[in-house]
């Protein structure tokens, strides 16, 4: 019986810090429903990668990459207005759309119309995601092309100063359309092997969405936390994953401990020194 009052004091202590977490939230939820991100996104993420091999005319490289918009699923048009605008502003040499574009099929035409006026120097390109194959592939990548965004569907494509893109569908697309490039997706898919690439830039994950502490409850890889959020090194190869720009979901439409983000990676030889 002596240990009674203690137990119950403990539980009291539990259940005021659970009630100071849950308000902290609630309070994040609020203010992040109640405004809406300058540059669309809660941060942009700016990772420099080395790669001692890259080609001279690569150096220094910049490429914008975006992923997990979601237009629609409390992503309105004001805030992907703004995210084009903040996108255009760092004047990068191309730009990637990493799939999962809009909330359903009838946001499909008005999302091409806005990222039509995306700009950069060697072009805008894009890849399909789950969710575009949902809504509508045919309808995505043609309501992409028209607004003259290069669709990479299953294909590679490399910019005028030598930077080879290729485009990976998700892995359970059934219409297959380049034989080479689902010869190595079976390798990739089978034994993680990235040995064709010099870099993976990935989205899908969202961070998790809803993170404590940098582990996600709930999160859509078979590789647990791996490759929820950051820089992944696999045999050698930086695997980027961003937190995505949106929300997924009917019901969960908001993040919490994995803030939107989208990328500014710059492409450099040599490691650079700030002088500081």
């Amino acid at each position: 019986m002596d240990g009674v009052p203690v137990y119950w004091a403990g539980m009291n202590r539990i259940r005021s810090f659970a009630t100071a977490v849950l308000t902290a939230a609630c309070i994040a939820l609020l203010s992040g429903c109640a405004s809406v991100p300058e540059s669309g996104v809660n941060r942009i993420r700016e990772p420099a990668l080395v790669f001692p091999d890259l080609p001279p005319e690569l150096e220094g490289y910049r490429l914008v990459f975006v992923s997990d918009i979601h237009f629609g699923n409390n992503f309105s048009r004001t805030r992907l207005d703004r995210l084009v605008a903040a996108i255009n502003a760092l004047e990068s040499d191309c730009i990637i759309l990493g799939g999962d574009h809009t909330l359903g099929y009838t946001e499909i035409a008005e999302f091409a119309e806005a990222a039509g006026k995306l700009r950069a120097k060697e072009g805008v390109y894009a890849v399909l995601g789950n969710h575009d194959f949902f809504n509508g592939r045919t309808r995505s990548a043609d309501s992409l092309r028209a607004r003259g965004i290069v669709v990479l569907d299953e294909t590679l494509v490399t910019t005028p100063r030598g930077l080879t893109l290729a485009g990976i569908n998700d892995f359970r697309d059934i219409f297959p359309v380049m034989g080479r490039m689902h010869d190595i997706l079976d390798k990739i898919a089978e034994k993680t092997d990235l040995s064709y690439f010099d870099l993976v830039l990935s989205g899908h994950t969202h961070g998790g969405q809803i993170a404590f502490f940098g582990y996600a409850p709930v999160l859509p890889s078979e590789y647990g936390q791996r490759y929820r959020t950051g820089t992944v090194y696999t045999d050698g190869v930086p695997v980027v994953v961003s937190n995505g720009a949106g929300y997924g979901g009917a019901l969960l439409r908001f993040r919490f401990g994995a803030p939107s983000d989208f990328l500014l990676v710059t492409l450099r030889s040599t490691a650079q020194t700030s002088g500081r």
